[in-house]
Order: structure tokens, then sequence, then C-alpha cells
């Protein structure tokens, strides 16, 4: 599931950094910031909601950068997608949308697993002032927020296969395979060698690769930095670059001399650049322009929500 994909199907999640912290450490806690339908906002209730979310994908052991992915998109716009998130959940309990407690037992259950005890998930639920209910709550509502995307908006969307092959015919470029060499290499680094040792070094780990010793034992003895791998033609500075797509199979450079340092490589794999073929990439085009209308149509639904709506930003 792409980012954009991950976002929408969890709209209260991704609303978690909602306010505009300078301002509201300056703001009483009971002052009104919106009102939606009857159900007023204040302060003190987005405080709370930021709170209990955050805490939640803690609970769901979500490492710092998929918390920073989900949230990235929502933290200047903090208060609209909160409104947007109850207007689709009101949609959703209009239509009398319900979740099947087995449902939510098996994403509790997923959650769980991800602890070595049961102790451990209550005690991490303890540390974000949640408790089991309140989890149970949360995660009704998010799948409730999904079967209502996903029934005004998802399901309606349609690819027409002929869409694919214009895309790819018009933007052949996009699917220009460069050129990879996948590469071994010794770094041998001038902040831990003078330059006259560092080069001495890095005869000695050539002249053993080219012998053919076993690469592990010389990467063990001579390398201060870890072997490059494979990498794509545009990818590394010209002086080096110049010379690994020069390389033949299993061929062993001369040592390459860099700011910091020198290298050695041999290549042992050489994939040559290509046109890649509209099978090889239909799904990836086909997946660009389903999420495109799926943004696009998402936004023209939810305006009309809150166009037939009574919506007031204090």
């Amino acid at each position: 599931m792409n980012r954009k994909a991950r976002n929408i199907n969890f709209l209260v999640i991704g609303s978690l950094f909602l306010v505009p912290w300078a301002h509201a450490q300056n703001t009483h806690t009971d002052a009104i910031v919106a009102v939606v339908n009857d159900d007023v906002i204040t302060l003190k209730d987005l405080r709370q909601y930021v709170a209990g979310i955050a805490g939640q994908l803690r609970v769901e052991n979500k490492s710092p950068e998929e918390i920073r992915q989900i949230m990235g998109d929502y933290e200047q716009k903090g208060l609209d997608k909160l409104i947007e998130d109850k207007l689709i959940l009101a949609a959703a309990n209009d239509k009398g949308i319900e979740v099947r407690g087995d449902i939510v037992d098996k994403r509790m259950k997923e959650i769980k697993g991800g602890y070595p005890s049961e102790d451990g998930f209550l005690n991490a639920l303890n540390a974000q002032g949640m408790t089991v209910s309140d989890l149970q709550q949360k995660l009704t509502d998010q799948l409730k927020v999904k079967y209502e995307v996903d029934m005004e908006v998802r399901d309606k969307i349609f690819i027409n296969p002929q869409d694919v092959t214009g895309y790819y015919n018009k933007h052949k470029a996009e699917f220009n395979r460069k050129p990879t060499v996948n590469l071994q290499s010794i770094f041998v680094s001038f902040d831990k060698h003078s330059k006259q040792e560092a080069h001495s070094r890095a005869d000695e780990a050539r002249s053993r690769m080219l012998a053919g010793e076993d690469f592990d034992k010389i990467f063990q003895k001579y390398s201060d930095s870890s072997s490059v791998g494979e990498v794509e033609q545009g990818q590394m500075v010209d002086a080096v670059e110049n010379v690994v797509f020069n390389l033949k199979l299993k061929e062993v450079s001369d040592p390459v001399e860099v700011e910091n340092g020198i290298y050695v490589f041999k290549a042992i794999g050489i994939s040559p650049g290509k046109q890649q073929t509209l099978a090889e990439v239909k799904d990836r085009i086909y997946g660009k322009l389903l999420d495109d209308q799926f943004q696009a149509k998402l936004k023209e639904w939810i305006d009309k929500l809150r166009g037939k709506a009574y919506v007031e930003i204090k």
C-alpha cells in the first residue's frame, strides 16, 4: 500500500498533529476552535484527540518513521483534517454502518501480537493513558471511516486499460531504466590512514582481489566502509562513475581516489539500461492512475459533505 492510500485508509489516525502549536500554547484550552453541525470542538478536545491518536500509534508499535509518514501530510492542515474525519464518520453513522466485533478483535489480536505478553500490551496501553475499550473504539471508528470511503469513493473508480496504455505512450521516459552495476568494493579512509598508507593498503587489497582470494576476508582486513552493492548510473560522483560503468564483468578496477579515501571496485553484476515494456510497468501505472483518480474523487466527495453540513472555524 502506498503512502497516500495508507493515509486515507486511516483518516482518523492521519489527523495526528492538528494544532498550530505555537498559537495553541497561548490560547485557553476551552476556546472553541470549530463547530461541525451540532458538535463543538474546543482546543482541549483537539489536544485530547491528538494525544489519544499518538498514543494509539505507539501502542501499535509504529516506528518513528511510520509515525512521521502518517502525520506528514497533516501537520499544517490539522483542523481541516479533523473536520473531514468528523464529517466522514457522521456519514457512516447516518448510514448505520456497523463494524463486526470479530473484525475489531482480529485487529486487536494483531496489535497484541507485537508484544511478548498480554501484560506488555496492557502496560503499553496504560503508559499512553488508554484502556482496551478506548483502543477498541478508535479501531471501530477508523474501520467505519474506511468502509464509508470505500463505498462512496474507492468502489466507484474504474481505470480503463486504454488509459494505462495511453499513459505509458505519453510518459515513456519515466520507464527508461538506467544501467546498473553490482559492485564489491574496498574503501580505505584517509581519516584512519595517511595518504601513503591508504594507497599502499588499496594496492594490496587490489592485488589480492586480482588473485581471486575470498572477498569477505579481503574486506574484513582492508575496508573501512561497507561494500557499495548495486548502483544505478547517475548516483555516484563522476570520478567513480566513469570507472565503474566501464568495468567488464568480474573486472577489478584500479584504485580510485576520492575526497576522503580510496576505492577499489569489482563488478559482479552488470545490467544494461533499457526501455521497460508496458507489460513490465502496467501495474505501476494502474496504481498511479487509481491513486490520482481516488484523490480527486475523495476531495470532490468531501467538499459535498462540507457543503451539506454546518461548519464554522473560529
